[in-house]
């Protein structure tokens, strides 16, 4: 878990907060997860289901409510951070997983079980799964691709998970003393190594334009 400031502490520990995300359950699970690679996929998927309901409690009515009171203003990234202890990255490929339908996860673990009584070594995991999505069923093991769930390994980078967030903005501009290139994806997060007033100086660029 992440350090967490006093008035973190404080929200995480109110009753309701801790019954309303099921905390407990939630922390049970994160003990619990063994190192049996079938085992362990089944408790993570089972895991994702409870993300996504923290997801939705902090953007229901009583979440929004609740937090506001207790003076907790937290977005994604920071809920996977505050509440679970992960990076960005891995948060939201837990979350992605808890949303699948579940015909598509036992249809994933069906073909793992065939690959794995004919001797191959399917990739079953979290990353396994989504590219499963993706790629039309296609489980086999990947090179640099089949670390433990919630670790990153060669291939899988922050970077090459984020990019499969839907991109809603970009700007780039060459001009001024230092280029400006700027994204934003569905979730309202910025990608950008500029500064603000470099930013402001490009859109001031572009307003006087039209």
């Amino acid at each position: 878990m992440s350090t967490l400031l006093a008035i973190e502490v404080e929200f995480l520990r109110n009753s309701q907060v801790e019954q309303a995300l099921d905390l407990r359950a939630i922390r049970n699970l994160q003990r619990t997860l063994s190192n049996g690679q079938k085992k362990k996929f089944a408790q993570t998927l089972e895991l994702s289901k409870k993300v996504v309901a923290v997801a939705n409690w902090f953007t229901s009515e009583e979440g929004k409510q609740v937090t506001a009171e207790a003076g907790i203003y937290w977005n994604n990234e920071t809920i996977g951070l505050k509440v679970f202890g992960w990076q960005k990255s891995y948060y939201y490929k837990v979350l992605k997983a808890g949303k699948l339908d579940d015909s598509i996860v036992e249809e994933f673990n069906s073909l793992c079980d065939e690959a794995e009584a004919n001797g191959e070594e399917p990739n079953r995991s979290l990353e396994g799964l989504l590219k499963f999505t993706r790629s039309g069923g296609n489980t086999t093991a990947e090179a640099g691709g089949t670390g433990e769930d919630g670790e990153e390994t060669e291939e899988t980078t922050e970077r090459a998970i984020e990019v499969r967030i839907p991109t809603i903005f970009t700007m780039t501009y060459k001009g001024g003393e230092k280029n400006v290139s700027i994204r934003v994806n569905e979730n309202n997060e910025v990608a950008t190594t500029n500064s603000r007033s470099e930013i402001l100086a490009a859109i001031e660029f572009l307003t006087n334009l039209i």
